[in-house]
């Protein structure tokens, strides 16, 4: 099935991922967060100990400032990722929001399942490639940031691995909408 930007017929509505007012799924995806935010510290403090990463007081309000200001400026331009994708399997540009909980870039168009676990999985590829290089290039004292933005990376995107892995368990005539926080998935009726 192709990406459409009309329902096919005789296709309907198989269910909803609804992350900010389904609680079951809201709690998953958040509890995913927190499981991927211990295990990260738990690295972080072997990593310390190994010594590939160090903290020193002499600088470190820098690289707090240098964290806090690359922590918020994640957060747009993983949407902005998920956005890029968007236009090029839709050809058009993706709808981008924040709720209390999330930001988002959505679209209301019907994407087959190939192309949107491509546009699930981007944002984490791609900065976590982009963290990793940056892991190994910075001085040892300075590694602790982008190990930062790389925990940040992951534990955010909890969202995107919950729906990579329901998506990936579906047959290939499966077709998503994903408007922001909710996601409908259709298939054959």
């Amino acid at each position: 099935m192709k990406t459409t930007w009309e329902l096919p017929e005789g296709y309907g509505q198989k269910y909803l991922i609804d992350l900010k007012d389904n609680k079951k799924q809201f709690w998953i995806v958040n509890g995913l967060s927190l499981g991927i935010v211990a295990v990260l510290l738990a690295v972080f403090a072997l990593l310390l100990w190994k010594g590939f990463l160090a903290l020193h007081f002499e600088g470190l309000p820098v690289q707090m400032i240098v964290m806090g200001l690359g922590m918020l400026a994640y957060i747009p331009l993983h949407e902005l990722v998920h956005g890029v994708c968007i236009r090029r399997f839709s050809g058009k540009r993706a709808n981008y929001g924040f709720t209390l909980v999330y930001a988002y870039a959505g679209s209301e168009c019907y994407f087959n399942k190939r192309d949107y676990l491509v546009i699930a999985a981007a944002p984490v590829v791609f900065w976590g490639i982009v963290f990793l290089i940056l892991l190994f290039l910075l001085p040892v004292n300075w590694r602790w940031v982008p190990y930062a933005w790389q925990l940040f990376n992951l534990s955010g995107a909890a969202g995107d691995f919950y729906v990579f892995h329901r998506l990936n368990r579906e047959p290939d005539t499966i077709l998503c909408q994903d408007t922001g926080v909710k996601m409908a998935v259709f298939d054959r009726l």
